[in-house]
C-alpha cells in the first residue's frame, strides 16, 4: 500500500479541489510563475473557501515545494513514480492509496504530466499552440497536435490565457466544452526591492528580458541597435550556448558597442532592470500571453512589441508596435515611439501602469475561483 503523505484526512462534507502545480519547479519561466502565483493566491483563500463553500484545496506539487503555502492546504507531492502510477492504476486504486477523491481536477497547462481525468470534473488551462508559429517541422507539429489533443479529450471545462489563445484553438481543435478567457497575472517589478546586477555598464539603457530562443526574434531587436547608436541595450534572459554564440556573431558583424549581453539575471536584479530602463522592447514572433510586457508596463515604461499572436491583446493601446520586424524599421518606431512618449512623460507613465495594474494575480485567482465554483455548482444541478 503506498502512504497518503502529506494529505490531511478527509474532512465530512467538504469537497476538494486538485490543482496541479507541478511546473513550480522552475519558478523563473513563465509556466513556474504562473503555478507559484496561483498557489500563493489560493492558499491566502483556502480557510475561506473551507468555511463559505465547503471546499478544501489539495496542490499537487513536485516534492520540494511540498508544505511551502501553509497549513490551510492538503499537499500531494508528485514524484515520478507517483506520477506514473496517477496515470496506470484504476481510479478506485488512486483514491484509495494516492489522493482523495476530488470533486475538480484543475491542470494547470495542456502539457501536464497527468494525462487522465482524475476528478468528477476536469478543467484544463491552455497557454498557447505556438507550435503551430514556430517554423518546426510537420512531424513535430503533429505530434504535439496529438498531444493537445489527447489533454483536450479529457477535460470537462477549458480556459484559455488570453483571447488570443482562445480563437488560436478554436483554429486547430474542435472545443465542445465550456469555456473561459482567464487572462494571467503579472507581479508590479515597481513594489519589488531590487538591485543592480553585476556587469551594467551604463545607467542609461534599454532593455529586452526574454528567452534568447529564436521564436523571441531578440536577433533582430540586438541588430536593430545598428540604427540607434546614441541608446545603449540590455540583453537579459536565458539562453544557450548556441544562442549566445548566435547573439555575439551579430554584435561582432556590426561592431556594436552598444549593447550587453547579461544573461540570466535573479528577481531583485530583474526588478532593477524593469524599474530603471527607459525603454522595453519584446518583439516575440509567438506568445500565448507574454507577462515580460505587463512587468515593464507596471513600472510606467515605454515598450515596443510585435504585432504577433496575443502582444496586442496584452498591450493594447499603451504599447507602441513594430509594423515590420526589419531592424532599420524597427529602430525607426522606436525613434518615434520616444518622441511621442516623451510629449507627455508623466501622463503616459501613468496610464501605462493603470493599464498593467488589471493584470494582477489577485485578479487571476479571483476568476479561477469564480470558475471553479460555478463548475461545481453546475455539477450539483446534474
Amino acid at each position: 500500500m503506498i502512504k497518503k503523505t502529506n494529505l490531511i484526512p478527509p474532512i465530512n462534507n467538504l469537497k476538494t479541489i486538485a490543482v496541479y502545480l507541478y511546473d513550480s519547479r522552475n519558478p523563473y519561466v513563465g509556466l513556474g510563475e504562473f503555478d507559484h502565483h496561483l498557489a500563493e493566491e489560493l492558499s491566502s483563500r483556502a480557510k475561506q473557501l473551507q468555511n463559505e463553500h465547503h471546499i478544501r484545496l489539495c496542490f499537487l506539487l513536485p516534492p520540494h515545494k511540498v508544505d511551502i503555502y501553509g497549513n490551510d492546504v492538503d499537499y500531494l507531492s508528485l514524484t515520478k513514480i507517483k506520477i506514473y502510477l496517477l496515470n496506470l492504476l484504476p481510479k478506485w486504486a488512486v483514491y484509495r492509496w494516492l489522493m482523495p477523491k476530488v470533486a475538480l481536477l484543475h491542470l494547470t497547462q495542456q502539457r501536464a504530466k497527468i494525462t487522465r481525468s482524475l476528478g468528477e470534473n476536469t478543467l484544463l488551462t491552455i497557454h498557447d499552440v505556438n507550435f503551430f508559429h514556430n517554423n518546426i517541422s510537420v512531424a513535430k507539429i503533429k505530434k504535439k497536435q496529438r498531444k493537445a489533443q489527447q489533454m483536450l479529450n479529457i477535460a470537462h471545462f477549458v480556459s484559455f490565457i488570453s483571447q488570443f489563445t482562445r480563437d488560436d484553438v478554436h483554429q486547430h481543435f474542435h472545443v465542445a466544452q465550456t469555456e473561459r478567457v482567464i487572462h494571467n497575472g503579472a507581479t508590479n517589478q515597481n513594489t519589488l526591492e531590487s538591485h543592480a546586477p553585476k556587469g551594467l555598464p551604463t545607467k542609461d539603457f534599454d532593455l529586452v528580458l526574454s528567452s534568447w530562443d529564436r521564436k523571441k526574434n531578440v536577433d533582430n531587436i540586438v541588430e536593430m541597435m545598428r540604427f540607434l547608436p546614441e541608446r545603449h541595450l540590455i540583453v537579459a534572459g536565458r539562453g544557450k550556448k548556441q544562442d549566445r554564440k548566435r547573439l555575439e556573431n551579430i554584435i561582432r558583424t556590426y561592431h556594436l558597442n552598444n549593447v550587453t549581453l547579461l544573461g540570466t539575471v535573479g528577481v531583485a536584479e530583474k526588478a532593477y532592470l524593469y524599474q530603471h530602463c527607459k525603454a522595453f522592447y519584446f518583439a516575440s514572433r509567438s506568445e500565448g500571453f507574454g507577462l515580460p510586457v505587463i512587468e515593464a508596463m507596471s513600472c510606467g515604461k515605454p515598450v515596443f512589441l510585435s504585432r504577433l499572436t496575443s502582444l496586442p491583446e496584452v498591450g493594447g493601446n499603451k504599447a507602441y508596435y513594430f509594423n515590420s520586424l526589419e531592424p532599420q524599421a524597427m529602430a525607426q518606431t522606436v525613434i518615434n515611439g520616444i518622441v511621442h512618449w516623451q510629449q507627455s512623460p508623466n501622463e503616459n507613465i501613468q496610464l501605462t501602469m493603470k493599464h498593467a495594474a488589471q493584470f494582477s494575480w489577485k485578479n487571476m485567482a479571483d476568476k479561477y475561483i469564480e470558475y471553479y465554483l460555478s463548475i461545481l455548482t453546475d455539477s450539483d444541478k446534474t
